[in-house]
């Protein structure tokens, strides 16, 4: 009989049952899914079928109005910062983007719960968006990578306090930094902020409540007066 303890506010490394319910993973899929659906049809309407635009860099008036762009956030454009994790370059760039959400929230969302989930792709994605605003200022991005990348990260720390098993996130993170620098119009901003985030965030929910919402707060705070001190710099 083991004699070890856990500590308040931590969890039994445990493996996510073959049966478990991963609602918010289900639910950041179909958002993205039906955007991009919408985006789409509004492409066709526009330009007609083109399976090019379609498949690999159409640009809706969703993008115009919901890419990330640090000029426009300049202009008090502050929905872009959220609204660019939803939006994609293309079909094949949301499939992309939606396997490698899968791969990670599948397991991340039986070890850590739905709700640190949702917190965590969030904070990660308005990490990213921050992170293109303050480094790559000019330039034009959309796609949940940013966020997704936060999973990444948020799913080596659960997996290394459960003592699961790392083949996963090792693999998700390896190919993640490869691609991020050897394909071209990779936004090495997003993927950063991203990352960095995501591991603050999966940090958090394996303390106690108390201090689990501390560092959240002060995450989200810090995130929020970096948006705000946008319209002033």
């Amino acid at each position: 009989m083991s004699n070890d303890q856990l500590t308040p506010g931590t969890t039994a490394p445990q493996a996510a049952p073959p049966g478990a319910r991963r609602p918010v993973m289900r639910a950041l899929i179909a958002v993205n899914v039906l955007v991009a659906v919408a985006a789409s049809v509004m492409i066709t309407i526009a330009d007609g079928f083109d399976p090019g635009l379609i498949l690999l860099d159409g640009v809706s008036p969703l993008h115009e109005w919901g890419e990330m762009s640090g000029e426009a956030v300049d202009g008090g454009e502050y929905w872009r910062l959220f609204t660019t994790l939803f939006l994609h370059y293309g079909l094949l760039h949301l499939f992309a983007n939606m396997v490698l959400l899968w791969l990670a929230a599948r397991r991340l969302e039986p070890a850590l719960g739905s709700v640190p989930l949702l917190v965590t792709y969030v904070l990660s994605g308005f990490g990213a968006s921050l992170a293109v605003y303050y480094t790559a200022h000019g330039s034009l991005t959309a796609g949940a990578s940013g966020a997704v990348f936060g999973l990444f990260s948020a799913l080596l720390v659960a997996c290394l306090k459960q003592r699961l098993d790392l083949w996963l996130p090792a693999i998700l993170l390896a190919f993640g930094v490869v691609t991020t620098f050897v394909l071209p119009g990779m936004s090495v901003a997003a993927h950063a902020g991203g990352l960095l985030i995501g591991a603050v965030a999966a940090l958090a929910h394996t303390y106690a409540a108390g201090l689990r919402t501390a560092i959240l707060t002060t995450t989200a705070v810090i995130l929020v007066v970096l948006a705000v001190a946008a319209r002033f710099l």
